[in-house]
């Protein structure tokens, strides 16, 4: 090997490193609102993200990026998902959207759905990840509604793997 091909390699080997390096350091580890969580039913290793619950008709403006919903549980107040979806280098907002009118039936059901803003990310990688959502505020809509301490709902969340959730809250 001549001395300017050595010295061509070797800089095309440290252009790549360098290169790699930078491509690392701008992946995305998780939403800024990571809490660890210790729950009965959920490992205590396992890191959950805060997310919003948006009670209304949201139109598209908390995002229609794809995503694929993987788990679904209710536990007290709180909803837990598990959602994988293509990106990982720019921060990604789940939002609860749930219907601010119930479907009489007993009990009452609810239509919602989680939005999905991936802002722009345009990566490859494939992450799963772990979002909680307080369910207070449709325990209080229920509440304001059927002037009701306690109640059911039937939560319709669409493509939930499970089938539709039952929320049961006391006083």
């Amino acid at each position: 090997m001549k001395l300017k091909d050595a010295i061509v390699y070797a800089l095309s080997l440290s252009i790549f490193i360098i290169g790699c390096q930078q491509l690392d350091s701008g992946m995305k580890t998780g939403p800024d609102t990571a809490v660890s969580i210790s729950v009965d039913d959920v490992h205590p290793d396992e890191i959950f993200y805060a997310s919003t619950v948006f009670i209304g008709d949201p139109g598209s403006r908390f995002g229609t990026d794809e995503y694929v919903l993987n788990s679904v549980t209710i536990t007290g107040d709180t909803l837990n998902v598990s959602v994988s979806y293509s990106g990982g280098c720019e921060d990604h907002q789940f939002t609860l959207v749930v219907s601010e009118g119930f479907l009489e039936s007993f009990p009452v059901q609810l239509h919602a759905s989680i939005a999905h803003n991936a802002n722009g990310d345009t990566c490859e990688a494939y992450p799963t990840e772990n979002y909680r959502f307080n369910l207070t505020p449709i325990k209080t809509l229920y509440q304001n509604a059927y002037r009701q301490e306690a109640g059911t709902i039937v939560l319709r969340l669409k493509d939930a793997p499970e089938g539709n959730l039952i929320y049961e809250f006391a006083m």
